[in-house]
């Protein structure tokens, strides 16, 4: 199984962000939820080529609009 080691930044700084290990890979559109708090995808990057079973990304998101 692939795991996906994520650094999250919240772009309007309303969040500190996180780091993360998925058990899927994310894609914009999507919504992540960061400790109760849903943040929308905006932006995925990759960091590094995989290693292993480790994928390595970055992800721009925004607040989830209620």
């Amino acid at each position: 199984m692939t795991v996906y080691k994520v650094s999250i930044v919240v772009a309007d700084g309303s969040h500190p962000g996180a780091i993360l290990n998925l058990d899927h890979r994310p894609i914009e559109g999507e919504t992540i939820n960061i400790n109760g708090n849903l943040f929308l995808i905006l932006e995925v990057i990759e960091l590094m080529p995989p290693r292993g079973k480790f994928q390595y990304l970055h992800l721009t998101c925004i607040p989830q609009a209620s």
